[in-house]
């Protein structure tokens, strides 16, 4: 692979690169409540990323995740690659069927690339949930196995979006509600399944059992509202 090459792998599949997650559920959580029609009011806005520099969009349907990467190459660079080529005066990347500005400085190409992510989307196949303070977002996978996430708000403020991940200790999992390993294959790996009640989601989530370690943090910078007006 490239050089140029692998640039653009690194951002494609370090921004937007989906797998199967490690936990899966048997149901949309947490069992027995009602989803949402819309995002709630109070999740709403646009907020910023420190760690990766990234911005996230919340609408009354959709979490969009969005990141800005510079790329600097040379012409010569450029004239070898395969992979991208100058077009009407834009970066055109053949992979992507998507072409972006350009800015010239003497022998040196720059270009920003800006990568959106719809993280979540509310649908059929996709449900949020309020649960103590909490909204849970519940992704279908396949017939009977859902990803979810923990949306909440911090004690200092920020947006906390925590993926169920593989426990440290699966036994302390497994005294909550019953773990099931599932067969290994090319998209599963380490990949456990489990159907807890409600009562038992909520000693999950208060033992921090599979969420602690696994979340984003964002500090709302603009309020929906003020978007709007």
């Amino acid at each position: 692979m490239n050089y140029l090459k692998f640039v653009l792998f690194v951002i494609y599949i370090g921004f937007l690169a989906s797998c199967q997650p490690p936990v899966v559920f048997g149901e949309p959580q947490p069992v027995g409540t009602e989803p949402l029609s819309a995002i709630p009011d109070n999740y709403r806005g646009v907020y910023w990323c420190k760690v990766d520099s990234a911005s996230l969009f919340i609408d009354d349907q959709t979490f969009i995740k969005r990141k800005e990467f510079l790329i600097k190459l040379t012409k010569a660079e450029l004239d070898s690659s395969k992979d991208m080529q100058l077009r009407n005066g834009r970066l055109f990347v053949s992979d992507w069927g998507s072409s972006f500005p350009i800015e010239e400085k003497g022998d040196t190409i720059i270009s920003r690339f800006v990568v959106r992510d719809t993280l979540f989307s509310l649908g059929k196949e996709q449900l949020a949930k309020p649960f103590k303070g909490h909204l849970i977002l519940n992704t279908k996978l396949d017939k009977n196995a859902w990803g979810v996430t923990v949306v909440s708000f911090k004690d200092n403020g920020l947006l906390s979006l925590a993926r169920a991940d593989m426990p440290e200790d699966i036994t302390l999992l497994d005294a909550i509600t019953p773990v099931r390993t599932l067969a290994e294959d090319d998209e599963r790996k380490s990949q456990i399944y489990i159907t807890p009640t409600k009562n038992q989601f909520d000693q999950i989530l208060k033992r921090g059992v599979l969420f602690e370690d696994s979340c984003s943090e964002f500090e709302r910078i603009i309020p929906l509202k003020e978007i709007i007006d």
